[in-house]
């Protein structure tokens, strides 16, 4: 099958990136014809071409469309130039503004696109909201539209599309892959963590993200006298205003960046932490998981879906601070628990989100959306 993933182009690697680059592979090893079709926005330069670059190094063939910041005339006979050319069977789309523009371009063209809920950010951006709205709007008129937890797969159906087209199916992982790269950097030495516990984020610095919530219960545990370290792993537009508190509290928290070397990354981590307000099936707790790194998660969305409370780590209230702080501080003083947690989260990553299943499910998600199209 000719598979085409169409995607913005990212200067980071986050979730619908890290799915992107798995998913192609995993297709790729199936015997499938996949490539991916990139919206890039010329202003950004090339530094935002990480994915594309990612992708090329696996061997994942490439077709960029330069875009200006907004939809405009060029970018959609841009796009349209490149799907006639391409020809796939299917569209797989992940991200607002290629759902958007595909959504129409395939219809036209009579190309099954199936488009890959990823979650939403709900930000105060007004641009940013109008792009949402759209892309519900463009969930109605898809062939088939996937969503990743039970949370979203309510939301979209809330927002009028057809039962019969939308689909549940967790994102899949390539664990053997992740673990073969542990072991590039020594990320705690790096650092400077010595023997203190390290609990940190791994995640776009970004509001939705929660960032403050972490840096409170890291405020509040030094304030206890406990031997912890935190450390936020990422890039965004929030880094100024958090390494100004971090600076202003003189807080235990190194804020290190994005990493390439993400195995590593979570490997530095005693206990990952997510602080979400919203989100979808959040990859970074299947990868800790998977590297057997326990986890503390609000409540919120597909973190219910992931995290077993008291087996692979702790599910705190969504939005509660002393809650956030109580369960960071037990992990942290339990290191016993800290190992259990961890071995039962590497069994149950491994178990249940294997990338063989994820793509079972997804070539059964293409059947039905081709024979919608009248094509299969």
């Amino acid at each position: 099958m000719r598979i085409l993933h169409v995607i913005q182009s990212a200067s980071q690697i986050y979730g619908a990136e890290r799915c992107v680059l798995d998913e192609t592979l995993a297709q790729t090893r199936r015997g499938h014809h996949v490539e991916v079709l990139i919206c890039h926005e010329t202003r950004l330069g090339d530094e935002q071409a990480r994915l594309e670059s990612e992708l090329l190094a696996r061997g994942i063939v490439t077709t960029r469309v330069e875009a200006l910041s907004q939809l405009n005339p060029r970018l959609v006979a841009g796009w349209y130039a490149a799907l006639r050319r391409l020809r796939p069977d299917v569209v797989h789309s992940h991200s607002l503004k290629t759902d958007v523009l595909s959504t129409p371009l395939c219809r036209l063209l009579g190309l099954p696109l199936v488009i890959e809920v990823h979650g939403y950010l709900r930000p105060d951006d007004l641009r940013i909201r109008v792009y949402e709205q759209l892309d519900r709007l463009s969930l109605r008129f898809a062939s088939a539209v996937v969503t990743l937890s039970d949370e979203y797969r309510a939301e979209v159906l809330a927002s009028g599309v057809d039962p019969k087209k939308t689909h549940l199916l967790p994102s899949g992982i390539d664990i053997a892959r992740l673990r073969s790269q542990v072991g590039k950097r020594d990320l705690r030495r790096e650092l400077g963590f010595g023997s203190d516990v390290v609990i940190g984020m791994v995640a776009r610095l970004s509001p939705e993200k929660g960032h403050a919530h972490f840096l409170q219960a890291m405020a509040d545990l030094h304030q206890q006298g406990l031997p912890v370290r935190g450390v936020l792993y990422g890039e965004g537009p929030l880094a100024a205003e958090l390494q100004q508190r971090i600076a202003d509290e003189k807080l235990p928290v190194t804020l290190a960046g994005y990493v390439e070397e993400i195995a590593d990354a979570y490997r530095s981590l005693d206990v990952l932490t997510s602080c979400s307000h919203n989100e979808g099936l959040p990859l970074n707790l299947i990868e800790a998981m998977a590297l057997g790194v326990p986890v503390v998660a609000m409540s919120t969305g597909g973190c219910r879906e992931i995290v077993r409370d008291g087996e692979t780590g702790l599910l705190v209230p969504a939005g509660s601070q002393s809650a956030l702080t109580v369960a960071l501080s037990k992990l942290s003083k339990n290191r016993d628990q800290r190992v259990r947690f961890g071995q039962a989260a590497a069994a149950a990553a491994e178990a249940r989100f294997s990338l063989e299943a994820w793509v079972d499910g997804i070539e059964s998600i293409y059947a039905n959306a081709r024979r919608r199209m009248g094509r299969g």
